[in-house]
């Protein structure tokens, strides 16, 4: 996984890439509607996004049809949606694992954010 928004040309790129045996995938946030599938053994491929071929889960998070982009703004937006349906349900009542980032998750980023700016500084891996 690739994280770049300071080089030249780049827009605040997140790109990652999962490696199979047979296939892999790509994915980059300044082309969000597309999905690269690599074959070992046939054609590579980029899949667009089209909400009439995604699960039910994932089409609820879809607000544009098929051919318009999705993007930075709209994961702001729908975070949120989820996080008032949350306090809507009582979700925090019920022990439901909530589905977007809480005190917590934030925490565990900035300590882990610490520990890469301390490890780049010490020339070592700190763990915590």
């Amino acid at each position: 996984m690739t994280v770049n928004q300071v080089a030249a040309g780049r827009k605040n790129r997140v790109y990652f890439e999962i490696y199979g045996s047979s296939k892999s995938i790509g994915w980059n946030s300044e082309r969000p509607n597309e999905l690269w599938v690599g074959r070992r053994d046939g054609y590579n491929e980029i899949i667009m996004k089209d909400p009439s071929l995604l699960y039910d889960y994932s089409r609820e998070i879809i607000s544009f049809p098929g051919g318009h982009n999705e993007g930075f703004p709209d994961t702001s937006k729908q975070m949120f949606a989820k996080l008032y349906k949350y306090i809507a349900n009582k979700g925090y009542l019920k022990g439901e694992v909530p589905e977007f980032p809480t005190f917590e998750a934030g925490y565990r980023e900035l300590v882990l954010c610490e520990n890469i700016f301390k490890s780049s500084k010490e020339n070592r891996w700190i763990m915590t």
